[in-house]
């Protein structure tokens, strides 16, 4: 049952992310780098804290300063 569910999740976040990059096609320059540094920020809070308030705050800090890159 758990081997279901895991497949089942795997399968809901790949949905997720395809849906979100469709959504993505009318960003602007800055919206975009926005996003992808918000993307890379919290998978790399998630990394390094193991827990969701390293994950928000890696999410904050790198789209961040992803909107301000040009």
């Amino acid at each position: 049952m758990k081997k279901i569910a895991i497949t089942t999740m795997k399968l809901a976040a790949a949905a997720a992310l395809v849906s979100s990059l469709a959504a993505c096609s009318g960003l602007s320059r800055q919206q975009a780098h926005a996003a992808i540094g918000a993307g890379a920020g919290g998978a790399l809070g998630y990394v390094l804290t193991g827990g969701p308030v390293g994950t928000i705050a890696g999410a904050a800090a790198g789209g961040l300063i992803g909107a301000g890159t040009r």
